[in-house]
């Protein structure tokens, strides 16, 4: 295959070079392995094959006619034999002209006398006549747009550094997250060499929100202190003024000044003079370049006074101002970024990058780079669950607000020419960003404000109380600083790769921090420094953006690591002291939960017991996925035995699987029949494991060794007694003919049992269902066991409340101050909802495996609909007219739901008999023009239906049901979902 397309691209007309989509559909091979190939043997795509071509066309085109437009242009392109549009030839026009002027050829050819040569700065020409000049200039090619809308923005940054002797101040405003703080690193990095600056010109960046509201502290900060200027002052210190001396100053967020801090560096700028504060004869000497930047208007934010001394302005439109081009090229950076981090290439699809090209961005490139982080993560998972390993970003992955915000009218022909079709990013491709270091790419999963201000914002969008948001966040942040500490020990990152990083002075601060709390608590560990390093340095930008701290759990940190807290405290003050910075508080109770973490070793996790799932055929594997999606983990690993293995190739499969799940607890295995019930000695023998072996598995075997194994302590054999007891006697029916009951505990039974009965009543009204609340009381029986004992042989006992953890292990318990949170009764109600999902579900009536269908290619909802009602028709479950009520009641509104369902319905007094059909997409489709869906039930109903509709609605709106349905590989797994353990009804 790979000579066959070396050998069709070598032979393709250099004028109409082929696309890998051509050349894959020549071949009957994917897309994707075309790219491969052409990638290998550093061979350009079919636009870049083309340039060199038709570039000397066009230059000789354009020598005879350099007035010529683009339409006349494109149809004498055309004549010479090439297939390209009018907007492909103004743009290919534009990039040419870029580096090629037709009046220049025309006076070679001619001979005439030269005319005048415009250098990029005529009045600097001297130094672009330089290579080092050009070498140099090549910086801001990283700024996106810098050779077409914002030419001329790049063109006056330029200026303002060159202007002799010491460049020319420069103020740069546009909206939050257009760039101006990387415009000013660029202008500095361009300064660097040049005649007005030193090789190693300094840089600083001081944000001036952080001195807003004190001038006093502004100016300690800018332009230092003597000795004893005020109390505590023990040294002389330099300030970022003196330390700045031949170099650039960026004031960040200038407007934040009070006019009494702008009117302090008025002196500066025009002089080049300062004194330190508590200084009054010595003058100090400090020549800097001042960059500003604001959001705001100018005209309106700042003194005219102050304004009258930046001559050079720069404005950096948004996002949405700048040509569709130059968005793509953001897009695609963004996506690379992705792709590197990921190690593999990425798909995206022509509808998904239309959206992100349409859509708006208010938060403008920030909000577009966390877009596209979302949406490949996204994709991602969902590659994980097809197990195929391909990143795809399809119109599903994208975010909600993109869309939401999708209107197909919106998508012009510029953007449908510059996205002809799906596009490609490979982990290779040369980026901004190549060769990151692994302390750059673990930085930017550490920011952990972000996520949790999006999560904040959306639940005061629901309508949460500060309490609730409060109760719902805490368990949030713990996992998350659990996850990213674990994650950093096993990341190795030197201490040079933080340092360049977060900084020199973020990690000198670090190490005080730390320095001051071991005063408190001795056995802080060392390790605790560089993860610390990491939020800080993500606090101190989330400062400088004037993005909130949210942490909601400060009390709860104070109450439960008071001495941590309080360790915090006192490091915090005294650095605050040492550094002239001012920390938020929620900031103490971060610090505190690093020090916890790092004082109590608990980083470890603890082990599980295994469980192991061995089968004949591909059903393993399928049982263990739909398991782990019900459950949300992946704790279940399935084991696919060929029928062809001998005996003994499957039990050196599954004792090799066995050493790779240990987890140093013991397994679980639970196989189908025959040989493989036998491999519990060998596992034992060759691993040293305690082992259980389990015959005649099914799906809801899985999941209850699944849920036993995470959610209860009980030991390897107690729980392999309880699923054999389950199998062979039935406990599962005996079960049904108990009242399912929440069993309530306190000392006597009659108190706080009593008071939770009544709140747990009032909270779940539509969630009991038939299930009792019970309440008992410790001095009822000297052993707890007895007590939850007797209470089994009347009730099925489905979770228990109270004021003291019995410790069972068999039932989950909530405690008393955890289910008076909405935390805690949702996760009740979510334990009411599963067991009303599988013990009383009655869709087995309405729901056969004839009418469920598994399609991998359905390009419209016609097709879907129109097949799925045919086969009711013909079983005379629905009249003739009933497909003409379904597309009436399309029209009349949409029925898609949330998470990509749609359920279609028509009359129900055209419905004979009630029925459901189920249809799983591989691939979703359009629904309503907007939105696409990839699961479809169809609702043949009755109007006396009510309650099939109930159960389902019950169902496909938990989403490890939807996960699970959309992991499942064929229709009985999808009809054991819905129907298992179902009654009848009478």
């Amino acid at each position: 295959m790979e000579e066959q397309i070396l050998q069709i691209i070598k032979d393709e007309d250099s004028k109409n070079p082929l696309t890998d989509e051509e050349i894959a559909s020549r071949l009957q091979v994917f897309r994707e392995d075309v790219t491969t190939v052409r990638r290998k043997h550093h061979i350009p795509d079919s636009r870049k094959r083309r340039k060199p071509v038709i570039f000397e066309d066009m230059k000789r085109i354009l020598t005879e006619s350099p007035d010529l437009s683009d339409r006349g242009l494109t149809r004498m392109l055309e004549d010479a034999g090439y297939r390209i549009g009018k907007y492909a030839a103004g743009k290919l026009r534009e990039e040419l002209l870029e580096l090629w002027t037709p009046s220049v050829a025309c006076r070679e050819k001619e001979n005439a006398s030269p005319a005048p040569v415009y250098a990029k700065h005529a009045e600097y020409a001297e130094h672009t006549e330089s290579g080092a000049e050009d070498d140099r200039a090549n910086v801001f090619s990283a700024f996106v747009g810098f050779d077409g809308s914002m030419k001329t923005q790049i063109t006056r940054a330029q200026a303002a550094v060159l202007y002799p002797p010491r460049g020319l101040h420069c103020l740069i405003y546009g909206p939050s997250g257009v760039g101006k703080s990387f415009l000013a690193e660029l202008m500095h990095e361009y300064a660097c060499g040049s005649e007005n600056f030193g090789k190693d010109a300094p840089y600083f960046e001081f944000n001036c929100a952080d001195y807003a509201d004190n001038p006093q502290l502004l100016l300690a900060q800018l332009f230092g202190y003597s000795k004893g200027a005020f109390t505590g002052a023990a040294d002389n210190k330099k300030g970022v003024v003196e330390l700045c001396n031949g170099g650039i100053l960026f004031l960040d967020e200038v407007h934040r000044l009070l006019p009494e801090g702008q009117e302090i560096l008025f002196y500066l700028m025009d002089k080049g003079r300062f004194r330190r504060l508590g200084e009054v004869d010595t003058q100090r000497e400090s020549h800097v370049m001042v960059i500003a930047a604001t959001t705001e208007n100018p005209q309106s934010s700042l003194l005219l006074t102050f304004r009258r001394r930046i001559p050079m302005v720069i404005e950096i439109p948004s996002l949405k101002d700048r040509p569709a081009g130059e968005k793509l090229q953001f897009i695609l950076r963004f996506f690379q970024r992705e792709s590197r981090r990921l190690g593999k290439q990425i798909k995206i699809r022509q509808q998904a990058l239309w959206c992100l090209l349409g859509g708006d961005c208010p938060g403008n490139v920030g909000q577009l780079k966390s877009d596209i982080q979302v949406c490949c993560a996204k994709a991602f998972l969902e590659g994980r669950a097809r197990k195929d390993g391909r990143i795809t970003v399809s119109f599903p992955s994208l975010t909600e607000n993109l869309r939401k915000g999708y209107v197909p009218d919106r998508i012009t022909k510029e953007i449908k020419e510059l996205c002809p079709d799906d596009c490609y990013v490979f982990p290779d491709d040369s980026g901004e960003d190549a060769g990151k270091s692994g302390a750059e790419t673990f930085l930017e999963g550490f920011n952990i404000y972000e996520s949790l201000e999006e999560k904040y914002d959306q639940l005061l969008r629901d309508g949460l109380r500060e309490r609730d948001i409060e109760v719902q966040l805490t368990d949030e942040i713990e996992s998350r600083f659990q996850r990213h500490i674990h994650e950093f020990q096993k990341s190795g990152i030197r201490e040079d790769e933080i340092a360049s990083i977060v900084g020199d002075d973020i990690l000198s601060m670090t190490r005080d921090i730390c320095d001051l709390a071991r005063k408190r608590l001795p056995g802080l560990e060392e390790q605790v420094v560089f993860p610390l390093a990491i939020h800080l340095n993500m606090a101190m930008e989330r400062m400088r953006s004037h993005g909130r701290m949210v942490y909601p759990g400060m009390e709860n940190i104070r109450q439960q690591s008071y001495e941590d807290y309080e360790a915090a405290c006192y490091a915090v003050d005294e650095i605050q002291k040492k550094y002239y910075l001012t920390l938020p508080e929620e900031e103490k109770a971060f610090l505190a939960m690093y020090f916890r973490k790092f004082r109590k070793k608990d980083m470890a996790q603890e082990g599980r017991i295994a469980v192991l799932v061995v089968s004949h055929g591909p059903v393993a594997s399928a049982m263990a996925q739909v398991a782990n999606a019900i459950m949300g983990t992946e704790h279940a690993v399935g084991v696919d035995m060929n029928l062809w293995d001998t005996p003994a190739q499957m039990a050196e499969k599954t004792v090799d699987m066995a050493r790779r799940v240990n987890q140093g607890k013991g397994c679980i295995v639970l196989a189908d029949m025959g040989s493989l019930l036998n491999v519990g000695q060998k596992i034992r023998e060759e691993t040293g494991m305690r082992v259980r072996v389990l015959s005649r598995t099914d799906t809801m075997m899985v999941v209850e060794a699944v849920r036993k194994t995470m959610w209860t302590d009980e030991s390897l054999n107690e729980i392999a007694d309880e699923l054999d007891k389950i199998k062979l006697t039935g406990t599962r029916e005996q079960a049904e003919a108990r009242k399912k009951a929440i069993l309530c505990l306190c000392i006597t039974g009659q108190g706080a049992a009593v008071k939770l009965k009544e709140h747990l009543t009032e909270r779940l009204k539509s969630n009991l269902s038939g299930t009792v609340i019970v309440t008992r009381g410790y001095i009822e029986d000297s052993s707890i066991e007895r007590i939850i004992a007797n209470t089994e042989k009347e009730y099925e006992i489905l979770a228990i409340v109270g004021t003291i953890n019995p410790e069972s292990g068999t039932y989950p318990f909530i405690s008393v101050s955890r289910i008076y949170s909405p935390e805690g009764i949702g996760e009740l109600r979510g334990i009411l909802k599963r067991s009303a999902m599988f013990e009383e579900n009655q869709l087995s009536e309405v729901i056969s495996p004839d009418h469920i269908y598994i399609r991998t290619e359905a390009e419209f909802k016609d097709q879907i609909i129109d097949e799925a009602v045919g086969h009711m028709e013909e079983e005379g479950l629905v009249r003739q007219e009933f497909l003409l009520s379904v597309y009436k009641r399309e029209g009349m509104m949409t029925t898609r739901l949330s998470q990509g369902i749609a359920i279609p319905h028509g009359d129900p007094g055209l419905v004979t008999k009630p029925v459901i059909s189920v249809t799983k997409l591989d691939k979703p489709v359009l629904w309503d023009g907007v939105n696409t869906v990839d699961v479809i039930f169809i609702l043949g109903i009755q109007e006396d239906s009510r309650k099939y509709f109930e159960q389902l609605y019950q169902i496909i709106s938990d989403e490890s049901m939807v996960s699970a349905i959309r992991a499942s590989r064929t229709r009985e797994e999808i009809w054991n979902l819905l129907c298992k353990n179902t009654k009848s009804v009478n």
